[in-house]
């Protein structure tokens, strides 16, 4: 299993470890329901995002009790409908942008698409797809 931590502010982050109380926690992988407990500090003013099929009913007894928001994400089939493989990422990082509302859907798609072009210059015929999964998992979670 990765942990991998964040921290997201309008003002300078000079703090640089390990965050023991998230507001947000996404799960990548929902094999690590049964070995992590991923709502440990959990604030239930937040929420956690799981990439899985089922639903949020399904995984609750996994969850330790938490009792703040729950999102579902199917990362799996958003990604191989968009990509034509499992690539988690792009669908898992709309999610978290579409639950926390960090920031606005248009401001977050456009800079995507600026990245995507960074990124995949040499495979542009990649952005497209990636583009597809973002507005997809998007939808998803607005449709919860």
């Amino acid at each position: 299993p990765i942990t991998a931590f964040n921290r997201i502010s309008d003002e300078d982050i000079r703090v640089h470890s390990n965050i023991y109380d998230p507001d947000f926690v996404a799960v990548v992988d929902e094999t690590l329901l049964h070995t992590v407990d991923v709502t440990a500090g959990l604030k239930k003013e937040g929420a956690i995002i799981v990439n899985t099929a089922k639903s949020k009913e399904e995984i609750m007894p996994q969850l330790n009790g938490y009792e703040g928001r729950v999102v579902t994400i199917d990362a799996r089939t958003i990604s191989e409908e968009a990509l034509g493989k499992y690539f988690p990422n792009s669908p898992m990082l709309a999610a978290v942008v579409a639950t926390t509302g960090v920031m606005p859907k248009e401001t977050f798609l456009h800079e995507m698409r600026a990245s995507y072009k960074h990124k995949f210059a040499k495979k542009p015929e990649v952005i497209d797809g990636n583009m597809k999964a973002l507005e997809m998992a998007f939808a998803a979670v607005e449709e919860a």
